[in-house]
């Protein structure tokens, strides 16, 4: 067997050559053609600027963590007001670096995260609303921030009395940072 490595004429792409075959090629533009894969395909930060479908120079944050959740509801479904976990979309599949949603009180969830933020610097951005056709003004607030988890309230506010922690059938929360 043999192993190499093949520049092409014009000085644009380069290839790992095995037995003459080329089975990874890289261009200078950073794309990456494999024949045949297995395994990890390491990269670094310097070398990750941007996603493929981005345009301009600004750099892109992902989101760390989001989830959507029911609050009105544990995590078989039932309609349940004890503070217990909640029900994730999608049997668990509608979040991403998300262990669990734990109810906490009337309209208030701590959101586990599977692996820790490394400081408290980030955001949290959602959405709520209670599922109905009835015109209200659904609030999503954060509560606090710690670096495994952090906590919201959702709540009903209107009529110029503040706002009343409610639990909200539709939540949708994203982590940046």
């Amino acid at each position: 067997m043999s192993i190499g490595l093949r520049a092409d004429s014009g000085g644009n792409s380069g290839a790992v050559t095995i037995n003459g075959d080329d089975k990874l090629v890289i261009t200078n533009a950073g794309n990456i053609t494999a024949t045949t894969f297995t395994g990890a395909l390491v990269g670094n930060a310097t070398s990750a600027t941007k996603l493929s479908s981005t345009t301009g120079t600004a750099p892109v944050y992902g989101v760390r963590a989001w989830v959507n959740f029911d609050g009105t509801r544990d995590t078989s479904g039932t309609v349940n007001a004890a503070f217990t976990n909640r029900f994730i979309y999608g049997g668990g599949a509608a979040s991403g670096n998300v262990t669990g949603v734990l109810k906490t009180a009337t309209g208030s969830y701590t959101i586990s995260f599977s692996t820790a933020m490394t400081s408290t610097n980030y955001a949290v951005i959602g959405s709520t609303d209670n599922g109905s056709s009835v015109t209200v003004i659904n609030v999503l607030e954060v509560a606090s921030l710690a670096t495994g988890s952090c906590s919201i309230v959702t709540a009903y506010a209107g009529g110029g009395t503040g706002r009343t922690l409610t639990d909200k059938v539709i939540n949708s929360v994203y982590i940046l940072g």
